[in-house]
């Protein structure tokens, strides 16, 4: 097998962070060299050698590939393709992201379904399933308060599948969990837990749109959703440029 990898004609149009670009062609090897589901991967070092980039950069891709279920890595015994049938069906028929620009897809496409739930809890939500959402607000102000990030994504998560239960449709409260057990993976393992912002930040626009939804005001739930998943996702993206601006040209 010839063990050779270069840019590809979009990749030399977009520009990319190195950690993007390199998990794209680490992906177009497996699939040139006909590794399926089980085969061992080279390691990390040898796939910075392959692709010519720094170990640094070889490995937030893998991190990545990782995060998205398309290899595992497994501590003492090497670096593996993923079976996509042990990510399950609801992660296997779901949006996985490749990309920086994918990334901000997710948040984008998150951002138009918690807009719609927040607007249909504002309208249907009882008073069991407001306790719900009121509750897991106050953990995530008790984990914002302690600036515990790993409690805050926990709270963060209970308030806005709350809110989706409380819209009483069971297909977009679904597909928001799908989409939430997706973005989860990616962050824990593409941005080191990264919470997106501020945690009081976060914390007083869930006040808001909670607020909204106990008023029964669907317009300014919708609007207060859109604008915590929109200052989120521009959150991720200035992170992104961060990360780029002190890694490695290449």
């Amino acid at each position: 097998m010839t063990e050779t990898v270069g840019p590809t004609a979009e990749s030399a149009r977009v520009y990319r962070p190195g950690y993007s670009r390199a998990a794209e062609q680490i992906m177009r090897y497996i699939d040139e060299q006909g590794f399926g589901p089980g085969n061992r991967l080279p390691t990390e070092a040898r796939f910075a050698e392959l692709l010519g980039i720094s170990r640094t950069i070889a490995r937030d891709a893998l991190k990545t590939l990782a995060a998205t279920g398309r290899i595992t890595v497994q501590r003492g015994r090497g670096i593996f393709v993923a079976d996509p049938s042990d990510l399950g069906e609801q992660v296997t028929t779901a949006f996985i992201p490749m990309s920086v620009d994918h990334v901000m897809m997710l948040f984008e496409f998150r951002g138009v379904q918690e807009r719609a739930a927040a607007e249909l809890a504002a309208e249907r939500a009882t008073p069991a399933e407001l306790v719900a959402i009121d509750n897991a607000l106050a953990d995530y102000t008790t984990a914002a308060e302690n600036g515990d990030i790993a409690a805050a994504a926990n709270a963060d998560e209970a308030f806005h599948r709350a809110v989706a239960a409380a819209s009483h449709n069971h297909l977009l409260a679904e597909s928001i969990a799908s989409a939430q057990s997706l973005q989860h993976r990616v962050v824990v393992a593409a941005f080191d837990g990264f919470s997106g912002g501020p945690l009081m930040v976060a914390r007083d626009e869930h006040a808001a749109i909670l607020d909204a939804i106990r008023r029964g005001d669907a317009e300014a739930a919708g609007r207060a959703a859109d604008a915590h998943l929109e200052r989120t996702r521009l959150g991720y993206q200035a992170e992104i440029g961060r990360r780029v601006f002190r890694s490695p040209s290449h």
